[in-house]
């Protein structure tokens, strides 16, 4: 796979994926308890970060049931694996992993950092049982169309072509269901949710830690000025500014069986 933007040894790297935990974990239990995750399943997580995801999976499926988190670095999920949780280095792009296939596929926010994120999948598909769901989230920047000041709006402009040069897909999330359609999965289902936060607030706090972690990059690769980098984060910790920058789309859709 292409390098990876936000390495895990950034600065605050940790704090970052904390804040996303607690950000999106909510929705994305909800989602997979929609699909029926339950006692004996085995699970597959891609990317899995700081693994909070794959505990709370470990959880539902219980001791007769199987999680194996994922991720290409996985020094963020150290001294949570045992029981019927384990960890494991991979690479979705090259790897097959052990103990396909699995009841549940489940990857959030990594499609759209991988340039072959169309052949994964397909990929991922292929490790489902029949029967089993594949569970993708991933981001859509529409919300950014509305940013205001108008300097703010030319920021996120900015951020996201930045992010195409390095094959970064931050409008992946809408593509995702007509994909798996394309792979035969059925029972597809895909629901985005954008949030209206302010300063200070968790969402803004992870989006300073974001950009921050790259600021000297959007500079340099991007264009983006100090004077709207540093109205940025003015904004980020302000408690009356609103904004909404970005969706998550969740989408997920069954084998046959």
């Amino acid at each position: 796979m292409s390098d990876y933007v936000w390495q895990h040894d950034l600065t605050g790297e940790a704090d970052r994926l904390r804040l996303m935990s607690r950000l999106l974990d909510p929705s994305t239990r909800f989602h997979l308890s929609r699909i029926g995750v339950g006692a004996g399943w085995r699970c597959l997580e891609i990317g899995a970060g700081n693994g909070s995801v794959s505990q709370w999976l470990a959880q539902q499926v219980g001791p007769s049931g199987h999680v194996l988190a994922t991720d290409l670095r996985p020094d963020l999920m150290q001294g949570i694996a045992g029981g019927n949780l384990e960890v494991r280095a991979f690479d979705v792009v090259h790897d097959e992993p052990p103990g396909a296939p699995f009841d549940l596929v489940a990857v959030r926010a990594l499609l759209h950092h991988l340039p072959e994120r169309r052949a994964v999948v397909t990929r991922m598909v292929r490790w489902l049982k029949p029967g089993g769901w594949l569970f993708v989230q991933e981001p859509d920047f529409y919300p950014t169309w509305t940013v205001e000041p108008p300097s703010q709006k030319i920021l996120w402009e900015q951020f996201i072509c930045w992010a195409d040069a390095h094959q970064i897909d931050y409008y992946v999330g809408r593509k995702i269901p007509a994909w798996v359609q394309q792979e035969g999965l059925t029972e597809i289902s895909s629901q985005g949710h954008a949030e209206v936060y302010n300063g200070g607030s968790d969402f803004a706090q992870w989006w300073d830690y974001g950009l921050s972690e790259v600021a000297a990059r959007l500079k340099s690769e991007g264009g983006v000025s100090d004077a709207a980098l540093d109205e940025f984060y003015a904004l980020a910790r302000d408690p009356d500014y609103w904004t909404t920058t970005i969706a998550f789309t969740a989408t997920s859709a069954r084998k046959p069986g």
